[in-house]
């Protein structure tokens, strides 16, 4: 299906860079989120609250808040010298990298499904979406900008080697790898993909020799994300024990695998905090469905499937394992852990309206496409808002969460702060009923004092 977007490659990075740009130009004016990470990100440390010698060795030497990335503080301290603890800047910083990454998942997908139309409608989804809100209208979601733009970066670099056989680009690949990983360890699984792409898109097995590199770099960083996090609650021994795994985490999850792809394709009720409903046991219904209907999906793909169908579903899959709970997160699942396994989606769905366009022209298919597109993001446009300040932001999330304790917690204390005490009594009560939190108990104790001297 060539057209402009075949022919235009450079105009068409530069309309996607500027489209998103415009689109997310309004998050520039939104404040930090204190309770929301970016306290302990940005406001609260001092380590990269400017680009002094001292600062940067504890960058590059410790690890901070249970990760090992220093990419990511060290473009905050970049940031800080620019702007001091403007909001404003920062966020821009985050518009400007979600903007590159749209462009950047035009040319991979160009590179590897060879058909602009498909590359421009995978990456326009990833531009739009409104699972991606959180990832570029959160200043602490940095991290999942930084590591996506070097590990396409790397892919591209690894596809070029594979294509021209000059050795250069493959130690450049290696070398964007590993910015990869000083940005967040999530990007441990490129390799897999990597692997993919030789066995499903170029069908040379032989060349997986080229791999083991990657994979080795990915274990040693594996093992420091490991080691990084051994001291947080999300993998103390309580937490990893069997009955724990196979009592809860492994059984709520399965459904939550499919909640994901439900939200690619209708994402409606998004919320920063999700309640989740657990399930504690592989043979009830829903786990059982969710297991049987997933292996149903593998076995059809790996057995009937085309090479790019096998490679992109394992695309979304390759990118899910980190964030799949198979070492359990604080979180069983959030919107900002698709910012890289939905694009296997995406582009699935631009390769379903490529072969509509071959039966019922290329008009109809692009225009399906186009309404799709424009659809998503003017739902895109309204959920950036709750992005804007605390406020905003826990009172999303306890409307759509109402059983999560912390969300009624932090929306109590951001009425505190801005003197709303009745407001935040009945949201710290809120709190107290779900869990009897001492934070809670002294949250609610501190603001009917407050209430008690206002009304003197």
């Amino acid at each position: 299906m060539k057209s402009f977007f075949d022919e235009k490659p450079v105009r068409t990075c530069l309309l996607l860079f500027a489209l998103s740009f415009l689109f997310y130009l309004k998050s520039v004016g939104f404040d930090f989120l204190p309770s929301w990470d970016d306290g302990e990100y940005v406001l609260d440390n001092t380590r990269v609250h400017g680009l002094t010698l001292e600062n940067l060795r504890l960058i590059f030497t410790t690890a901070y808040f249970s990760n090992y990335a220093p990419l990511h503080l060290l473009s905050y301290a970049i940031d800080f010298s620019i702007w001091g603890l403007s909001p404003a800047g920062f966020h821009l910083t985050n518009i400007i990298l979600h903007g590159v990454n749209s462009f950047m998942v035009y040319l991979l997908v160009r590179k590897l499904a060879g058909d602009g139309f498909v590359s421009f409608v995978a990456a326009s989804f990833f531009a739009f979406h409104p699972l991606n809100v959180e990832n570029a209208a959160w200043v602490s979601e940095r991290k999942t900008l930084l590591t996506a733009f070097f590990s396409f970066a790397s892919i591209l670099a690894y596809v070029s080697f594979r294509e021209k056989g000059a050795r250069s680009l493959y130690f450049l690949s290696l070398f964007l790898f590993a910015l990869s990983l000083l940005s967040k360890p999530l990007t441990v699984v490129l390799p897999l993909v990597l692997a993919s792409y030789e066995l499903f898109l170029r069908k040379e097995p032989r060349a997986l020799k080229w791999t083991p590199p990657f994979f080795a770099l990915a274990f040693i960083f594996a093992l420091a994300a490991f080691r990084a996090h051994s001291d947080a609650s999300a993998i103390e021994g309580a937490t990893l024990a069997p009955e724990v795994l196979f009592g809860v985490v492994y059984p709520t999850m399965l459904p939550v695998y499919w909640e994901y792809v439900r939200l690619i394709f209708w994402p409606t009720g998004l919320s920063g905090f999700y309640d989740v409903k657990l399930h504690f046991s592989f043979l009830e219904p829903a786990v059982l469905a969710s297991a049987v209907s997933w292996a149903a999906a593998f076995a059809l793909v790996l057995w009937k499937g085309s090479g790019p169908l096998r490679f992109w579903f394992l695309w979304f899959w390759a990118w899910l394992l980190p964030v799949s709970n198979i070492i359990p997160l604080p979180v069983y699942y959030a919107d900002r852990y698709m910012y890289m396994p939905a694009i296997g989606f995406f582009v699935l769905f631009g390769l379903l309206v490529s072969w509509l366009g071959k039966r019922a022209g290329f008009k109809a298919a692009a225009s399906v496409a186009a309404v799709v597109i424009i659809a998503l993001g003017v739902a895109a446009f309204f959920r950036m808002d709750v992005w804007k300040n605390e406020v905003a932001f826990w009172e999303d999330t306890a409307k759509k969460s109402p059983g999560q304790d912390k969300a009624h917690l932090n929306l109590g204390y951001a009425y505190e702060m801005e003197g709303r005490f009745d407001e935040a009594e009945k949201e710290y009560l809120a709190a107290l009923a779900i869990y009897r939190s001492p934070e809670a108990v002294s949250n609610l104790e501190m603001v009917r004092i407050k209430k008690a001297m206002k009304g003197r």
